[in-house]
């Protein structure tokens, strides 16, 4: 599989993550909210847990999913913004509706004055061509000059 099409994959399946993390923090709130259900109980030879240390590890851990949400929402702009690099517009509209806003092959068809679905399939071939040519040019570019890995990567 080329480069542009492991991308729009991953940008296709990024919604799902944000959801899972988002779903994640509201159940941390939730537990945050409610009356506290611990007591500082002592195991045999192990020391007491005491609420404060217990709320404290659940902000913690909220903060940390935050921070990775945010690395997730900030890598599906990044893809993004690689669609908006591509020249022609229908070539960008059919990704953006394919990957990011997910619309079924119907309805962009029909969003887009009418197009048959083999028009549709033909533009989004083409889209993945020209999307895999500046990825490549990305590629070639970035290693030039920082002889590093690309940041898209």
């Amino acid at each position: 599989m080329n480069k542009a099409k492991q991308l729009l994959d991953e940008l296709q399946n990024l919604d799902l993550d944000i959801q899972s993390r988002i779903d994640e923090i509201n159940e941390l709130e939730a537990g945050l909210l409610s009356s506290p259900k611990w007591k500082t109980d002592k195991v045999q030879g192990g020391s007491g847990r005491k609420v404060d240390d217990v709320y404290t590890q659940l902000i913690v851990m909220k903060e940390a999913i935050e921070q990775d949400t945010n690395e997730v929402i900030n890598r599906k702009l990044e893809l993004g913004r690689l669609i908006n690099r591509l020249a022609n517009p229908k070539h960008r509209t059919v990704l953006r509706m394919t990957y990011i806003n997910k619309i079924c092959v119907d309805d962009i068809c029909d969003s887009m004055g009418g197009i048959s679905s083999p028009t549709y399939y033909r533009l989004k071939k083409q889209a993945v061509k020209e999307l895999d040519v500046i990825i490549s040019e990305l590629i070639v570019n970035d290693s030039n000059s920082t002889g590093m890995k690309p940041k898209i990567w």
